[in-house]
């Protein structure tokens, strides 16, 4: 879940990031259009000013061949000039009004005034007083930039007015409404007066944006990559947490099979020592009874048995011999015997040890189908953490075992944490639903070499009362309470001290 989580978040601020750099790249290219647009407009502008003020220096006679006709051939965007003087005055009232408005400007400041727009034909007229003649020029917006100089095209998507009061004159629609992409925000705008102020138009420049311009082949690129990336970490986790967890089983392997010798050193001392006893005195009895039985003088050494030294003598060996299997029993069993050698107790957190062993355990309790459970709390316990570890694993095994054994549907192990019966302890309760212990057998589960499960050394459960006991707590051994037809499953109860009671158990490193 959380790999999950992680990659999604992951894709998320990783698409954000290329979605913001490609807005703010295209942004930036909308931005250099604009300005440029904008420069060449106010140009084109300032030069339809300086051919008026030409017309006016000029003023040529009305009955001669005017220069003016000439303008529309130089400027495509000058579709027609006009003049009017005292003699031919302005047919048209919104000439006059302009022309009066310019005129009334200061000498050194006149220019020409912005007379009629005409937003359907994207055209207006320019009005400049002069003295006798005063000129006029009808200008088609649409052409005053040259095509090859003008940086947004015709069929594009960027919408391109000239806004002068309530007058629009569209110079490039831009996308159809129904083509422009759907967005939170207007799009991209730019909006500027051009620099000129015979011609106070308002360049206002609009493209619609939004997510069907997104670059979604670097988005479908990016979430691949950190899917690939993902699950190339994910698999090296998982080989670095399956290595992590061989080498701690290997380990708890080890320390297993050093406290399975010491328990079996101990199961052999006890099982050997009886009959070498009962050899040795039968030995020694024999050889009382032989004493016994000794003739005297040199008559009873003459009618002597030639056998009887060699039976004396291999009487002798053989009770030596027992001596000293003995002996070497007892000194292996003080060898290997003592789990506790180098344990330090502690407190232990039991529910996060029993949450690691769950960890350690999963691929087997996964590959036999075992469904295993952790539930309750209790305060930390005093005990030494390694030998802990031993119990809890031998337990858990020993369930996973006899629910495999048992080929038992629907198999589950429960942890339980819970307070012991007995006060200042903490009781761990490893249960299953598997067939349970037999009547007769509940009171051997702890003697060493006793299993009920076929090629079991029955070493595990004695070995794990031994080190309950080291520890200060016991272990119990029951079968649950029925509470439904079928078998209930065994139980197994761990009973440890709390680790605010600290108590002396006398290990140390």
């Amino acid at each position: 879940m959380v790999p999950l989580v992680g990659l999604t978040l992951l894709i998320l601020l990783g698409g954000i990031a290329i979605v913001r750099w490609d807005i703010a790249t295209r942004r930036e290219a909308f931005s250099v259009d604009a300005r440029i647009s904008h420069r060449l407009l106010s140009q084109q502008a300032a030069q339809l000013d300086a051919v008026l003020a030409m017309l006016v220096l000029l003023a040529p006679a009305a009955d001669t061949e005017e220069p003016a006709l000439r303008v529309p051939a130089l400027w495509p965007a000058v579709l027609s000039v006009q003049r009017s003087d005292a003699q031919h005055p302005w047919a048209d009232a919104a000439l006059a009004a302009a022309e009066a408005q310019s005129r009334a400007l200061a000498a050194g400041q006149r220019h020409a005034v912005l007379a009629a727009v005409d937003p359907a034909r994207a055209q207006y007229t320019l009005v400049l007083a002069g003295n006798p003649v005063s000129w006029a020029l009808r200008v088609d917006a649409r052409r005053l930039v040259p095509t090859d100089g003008w940086p947004l095209s015709d069929v594009g998507p960027v919408r391109a007015t000239l806004v002068a009061g309530s007058d629009a004159l569209v110079l490039h629609a831009g996308a159809p409404q129904a083509g422009q992409p759907a967005g939170l925000t207007p799009g991209f705008t730019f909006a500027k007066v051009l620099a000129t102020p015979s011609q106070p138009f308002e360049l206002r420049l609009q493209r619609a944006t939004g997510p069907a311009q997104w670059p979604w082949g670097w988005l479908l690129a990016w979430a691949a990559a950190c899917t690939a990336a993902t699950a190339s970490l994910w698999a090296l986790n998982n080989a670095r947490n399956a290595q992590r967890r061989h080498a701690e089983l290997m380990r708890m392997a080890q320390a297993a099979r050093l406290n399975t010798l010491g328990e079996l050193a101990a199961g052999m001392a006890h099982e050997l020592n009886q009959p070498l006893a009962a050899v040795l005195a039968s030995t020694q009895t024999a050889q009382r009874l032989l004493r016994h039985d000794e003739p005297s003088g040199r008559q009873a050494h003459d009618d002597e048995d030639p056998d009887l030294p060699a039976v004396r003598s291999a009487l002798a060996l053989a009770a030596a011999q027992a001596r000293r299997a003995s002996d070497v029993l007892m000194r292996l069993r003080r060898l290997v015997q003592d789990p506790t050698r180098g344990a330090v107790q502690q407190p232990v957190d039991l529910q996060a040890l029993c949450a690691q062993m769950l960890r350690l355990l999963q691929p087997d309790l996964q590959r036999l189908g075992i469904a295993a459970s952790l539930s309750g709390n209790v305060p930390d316990v005093w005990a030494d953490p390694v030998m802990l570890e031993q119990i809890v694993h031998n337990l858990v095994t020993n369930a996973m075992q006899a629910l495999e054994a048992a080929a038992t549907p629907s198999p589950e192990i429960s942890l339980v944490l819970q307070p012991a019966p007995r006060q200042a302890h903490a009781q761990l309760l490893v249960r299953d639903n598997g067939p349970g212990f037999a009547p007769e057998d509940l009171g051997r589960v702890f003697e060493p070499f006793f299993s009920t499960r076929a090629g079991g050394l029955g070493l595990g459960l004695p070995l794990c009362e031994t080190l309950a006991h080291a520890l200060g707590g016991t272990l119990q051994a029951r079968n649950r309470v029925k509470e439904s037809p079928g078998s209930a499953g065994a139980e197994l109860a761990l009973t440890l001290p709390l680790a605010r009671t600290a108590p002396a158990t006398g290990l140390t490193p």
